[in-house]
This record gives C-alpha cells, sequence and structure tokens, in this order.
C-alpha cells in the first residue's frame, strides 16, 4: 500500500436524485480494497439508494449540522484518514494518492484540498461566485485569526480527529474552522494539498447565495464567542466604508459600460449585507423533519 488508510465521508441531506448522483460521484474515485467510501445520511427519514456498490450508506441522526454527520460517518469508519468532501461537489478520481504527495509529516492534522468554483447554470449568481472563488481555500488558509481548511474538501487524521472528539455538533456553521483551530491548539499542524481537488457546484439563485452568507455570519458570531477575537464584527463606521467601496466600484465600472462587473459589485453589497444580518442568527441546528 503505497499511502495510508482512507475513509472517504460524505454528509448528505437532500433529495433521492441527488443521493443517487453523490454516489456516482463517489464511486468515480479511484481507491484501493484498503479504503472506504461513506455516505452520512442526516435527513429525517432516510432511505439507502440502490446500486450502492462500493460506496457505504449510513443513518446519521436526522440534525441539519454536516458535522453531526460527519461524526457519525466517523464513528463508522476505520481508515487512518478521513477525508471529508460535501455531496455538491465533485472529486478528480486521483484526489486520494494526491492528498498523500508528498507524504504528511507526523504532527500534520490536516491536509486542505482544492477547491473549484463551478457554475452549473448561467446566472447572475452562479457567475457572482465563480468570480470571487468564494470556496478557494487560499483565503482560508491566510485567516487573520489562524488557518484552517473548508470540509468541502480536506483530509483529518483519525488520531487528531480523535483528540478533539471531532466536530462541535452544536453549530450548524463554521464547524470547520472549529475543528482546526482546535487542532492547532493541541500542537496539530495543517499543511496544503492543491492537487488534491474537487469542483464545487455554485449557488445559482441570488436566494441560496443570500441564504448562505447568512449562515456564515452565523457562523461567524459563533466562532468569535468560541475562539475570542477570531471573527470580530466590523464597526457602523466600518461597514459603511465597504459599502461605499463596493458601490464606488460599481458606479465606475457603469460609466465604463462594465454592466457584469458593476452587477458582480452590486453583488458584493449585497452578499456582505446578508452575511453581517447573519451574526443576528442562531447557529444552533435544527432537526431535520
Amino acid at each position: 500500500m503505497a499511502r495510508p488508510a482512507v475513509s472517504v465521508i460524505v454528509p448528505f441531506a437532500g433529495s433521492p436524485d441527488e443521493l443517487r448522483a453523490a454516489v456516482a460521484r463517489l464511486r468515480g474515485l479511484r481507491h484501493g480494497d484498503w479504503d472506504e467510501l461513506i455516505v452520512a445520511d442526516n435527513r429525517a427519514a432516510p432511505a439507502a439508494p440502490d446500486d450502492l456498490g462500493p460506496v457505504r450508506w449510513l443513518r446519521a441522526g436526522g440534525v441539519a449540522a454536516p458535522g453531526a454527520a460527519r461524526n457519525a460517518g466517523a464513528r463508522a469508519a476505520s481508515g487512518e484518514w478521513l477525508v471529508f468532501v460535501d455531496a455538491d461537489t465533485e472529486p478528480s478520481p486521483d484526489l486520494l494518492d494526491a492528498y498523500f504527495d508528498p507524504p504528511p509529516g507526523e504532527r500534520v492534522g490536516v491536509l486542505a484540498g482544492g477547491i473549484d468554483d463551478v457554475a452549473d447554470a448561467e446566472t447572475l449568481a452562479a457567475r457572482y461566485v465563480t468570480s470571487r472563488a468564494m470556496m478557494d481555500h487560499r483565503s482560508t488558509l491566510v485567516h487573520p485569526h489562524a488557518p484552517y481548511a473548508q470540509t468541502a474538501n480536506c483530509a483529518v487524521r483519525r488520531d487528531a480527529f480523535e483528540a478533539v472528539r471531532g466536530f462541535d455538533e452544536a453549530a450548524r456553521w463554521a464547524e470547520d474552522a472549529d475543528l482546526c483551530w482546535r487542532l492547532r491548539q493541541l500542537g496539530w499542524t495543517l499543511e496544503e494539498r492543491p492537487g488534491a481537488r474537487v469542483a464545487h457546484r455554485n449557488r445559482d439563485t441570488l436566494r441560496a447565495l443570500v441564504a448562505q452568507q447568512v449562515g456564515h455570519g452565523a457562523g461567524a458570531r459563533w466562532l468569535n464567542r468560541v475562539h475570542p477575537g477570531s471573527s470580530p464584527a466590523p464597526s457602523p463606521r466600518e461597514l459603511v466604508g465597504q459599502a461605499r467601496f463596493f458601490l464606488v466600484r460599481a458606479a465606475r465600472a457603469a460609466r465604463a459600460g462594465d454592466r457584469e462587473a458593476a452587477r458582480l459589485a452590486l453583488l458584493d453589497v449585497l452578499a456582505r449585507g446578508a452575511f453581517e444580518a447573519g451574526r443576528l442568527r442562531s447557529n444552533v441546528p435544527r432537526a431535520l423533519g
């Protein structure tokens, strides 16, 4: 075996058709007999799809928290490394091998894979996500508090994962940053693996984009509570300054005849506003049903 045994874990809470598609994408991964492919289904009344092939399906508890589903998958897994990818991603076939080239050091607890934003629909919202590379790990790896990997595509050493008891199931959003920062406090390190890539399907409606940003805002407020000073809210003056910056950018683009750039700058205002409004929302998961 040229690399460690890996358990790939996908949290799921979508439709039956989306479940079949997620299973098909998992089956496209090149993997060894020593690896595991696991779908942790946290719908309220889950049912296993047909034709699972090498994929293992399990019930994860019916809570709207991907961290809870990932923990359920990890408890059922046996791999030395846990690779977490989201159900709406398409992993490259060589994902598992790419994660371990080069082999990580003994104190590396997290590997951050690459994430490519992909617009399946030709909508303004989808183009906005692509233009801003919203899922790119390069933004989270330079976080002012400390780097972290997004669980849309990352690998965590099992020993490290168990040392911090996995994801905090009290959080709906931002559980990935919290996990990485708790690991860092115990001396585990993070390395980037840009060759281990997945394609992430963009939010393609304004409503979905706003809902996502509201969720991220709720997660930021929770993070700032459990990791004081990590994600402070901007002052009203700073918020006004940010809005003015984007509005000026939109006006300049409009005057130059670049209507697309003008629209995208206006979406910056909307997305930023939704994020900050999300700080007023709860980050506690709800039961699905």
